[in-house]
């Protein structure tokens, strides 16, 4: 596992990506579900960049390609933004992989909260903005909702 703080380091494109996907204007999608669809109770908003070996969304360009641009990969599997809402405690979706071929995780946090992600091994990483993380896909891990700011936001792309 490798982090990376201050991934972007022209603070402007770090505060136009951030601005752009805590704004009222940015379209999350409504999912009942986080990583499996046994994680009853809970759910979270999503924004599909890329899938599918096609671009799916009018803002790559504005949201992916400062963080591509600053990644050594060969092939693009998929990019969503992520956005999770505040929680009365820490809800932990499903341990899960995000796909089923070797691959690369680059999560990216647009912002600061007491979210983080926890890996098998009982690793966690909090969110914290403007930081890269970069691990083996094949690591099962899963997403803990925060309890201290209204919305955690990430950018999760899949590579190799």
């Amino acid at each position: 596992m490798k982090i990376i703080n201050n991934f972007i380091q022209d603070k402007n494109v770090f505060l136009d990506i951030k601005n752009l996907l805590l704004s009222p204007n940015f379209p999350h999608y409504y999912n009942d579900y986080v990583a499996d669809k046994k994680d009853v109770g809970d759910y979270y908003f999503v924004h599909i960049l890329y899938n599918q070996d096609q671009q799916k969304s009018d803002y790559f360009n504005q949201v992916l390609m400062p963080i591509l641009g600053r990644l050594n990969f060969n092939y693009l599997h998929r990019a969503k933004v992520n956005c999770y809402t505040k929680k009365h405690k820490h809800i932990k979706s499903a341990m899960h992989t995000d796909m089923n071929k070797n691959h690369t995780v680059a999560l990216f946090s647009v912002n600061t909260n007491n979210g983080y992600t926890l890996f098998e091994n009982g690793e966690k990483v909090v969110s914290v903005e403007n930081q890269l993380v970069l691990f083996d896909g094949s690591i099962k891990h899963c997403s803990v909702a925060q309890t201290d700011e209204n919305l955690r936001i990430n950018i999760n792309i899949n590579l190799s």
